[in-house]
């Protein structure tokens, strides 16, 4: 199914009967990266699954969206769909979102499940960063020139699984985003919230989710062992009877 939102293609799928939970994938997912979580949810719920833009079969985000971009643009989604009190349940970047959703879109969310999210920024500086901060670049009209093609370089030979080379169209975008911490806006969530997280995630570590729970009153943590951050991709069915618990509690 698509939405037309601000005149941009938003593709989704929508299952199931009942209360309603929004599942939102992380940075390079699509619908289909939390699709056997949303079935087991389907039994009970009705659950709904998103492209976010640039992913999947949803048009791509205006180079100026960051954070706030992307969540205004879920929130537009949230009303066209005419959705209330919805479950939201955010994995990675997708967790990133709802904690801007929650805070600043309060009204259309009841209870948010925050899955190994991403929120905070550890301030490290590459190499070629350093190169470049070492030169004068503005003075030196051929490196100035030639420095998006040397980044394009570096960044093929050393970090070949790095995301500004594997979604080069999203590339405004994502270090937009890299540069946005959200720790100040986590202690401003006011919503009962459940934090998911793989115990050996190397990407967002788990000592993130206790960060999270510390900064967030009416929160409560689970920590899957021997799980990484793909753990509701991968392990749908560990963090299943978790939320299950949860919405039925909170």
């Amino acid at each position: 199914m698509y939405i037309r939102i601000d005149n941009r293609k938003i593709h989704y799928k929508k299952f199931g009967r009942g209360n309603t939970i929004l599942f939102v994938h992380g940075w390079g997912g699509n619908l289909y990266s939390l699709h056997k979580l949303a079935i087991l949810a389907s039994k009970k719920y009705t659950a709904i699954l998103i492209d976010l833009p640039g992913f999947g079969k949803s048009d791509n985000p205006p180079p100026n969206w960051g954070v706030d971009g992307y969540a205004e643009n879920l929130a537009f989604f949230i009303k066209g769909l005419k959705l209330k009190n919805i479950a939201y349940f955010g994995h990675s970047f997708g967790g990133e979102l709802g904690i801007y959703l929650t805070v600043h879109y309060a009204l259309y969310i009841d209870k948010l499940i925050l899955c190994n999210s991403s929120f905070k920024r550890e301030r490290k500086i590459s190499k070629l960063a350093r190169l470049f901060k070492t030169f004068p670049r503005n003075k030196i009209v051929v490196l100035k020139t030639l420095e998006p093609y040397i980044k394009n370089f570096y960044y093929k030979i050393f970090h070949k699984d790095s995301d500004l080379t594997k979604y080069p169209h999203l590339e405004i975008n994502f270090r937009k985003i890299i540069t946005q911490d959200l720790t100040s806006e986590t202690k401003k969530i006011r919503k009962k919230t459940l934090i998911l997280w793989g115990e050996d995630d190397h990407t967002t570590p788990v000592l993130w989710g206790y960060e999270l729970e510390k900064n967030i009153p009416n929160s409560i943590i689970k920590v899957m062992p021997q799980t990484r951050h793909n753990l509701p991709i991968v392990h749908p069915e560990l963090i299943w009877p978790e939320i299950k618990t949860f919405l039925c509690l909170a």
